[in-house]
């Protein structure tokens, strides 16, 4: 069980990392970031953001 544990977990920790790749690679994703920061746009969470669309 305990490897099956630690697999998932990699797993999961590769996925992330693949997923942080992903946007990281997105030019668009990065120009909608810094012109975020440019103008102070503020930075929400998931949980944050979900509770301001009330979901």
């Amino acid at each position: 069980m305990k490897s099956y544990f630690f697999s998932k977990r990699r797993l999961d920790s590769t996925e992330s990392m693949k997923e942080t790749i992903e946007v990281l690679s997105d030019v668009d994703i990065m120009k909608q970031l810094d012109e975020g920061k440019k103008k102070g746009t503020k930075v929400r969470n998931f949980e944050e953001l979900a509770k301001e669309l009330g979901i």
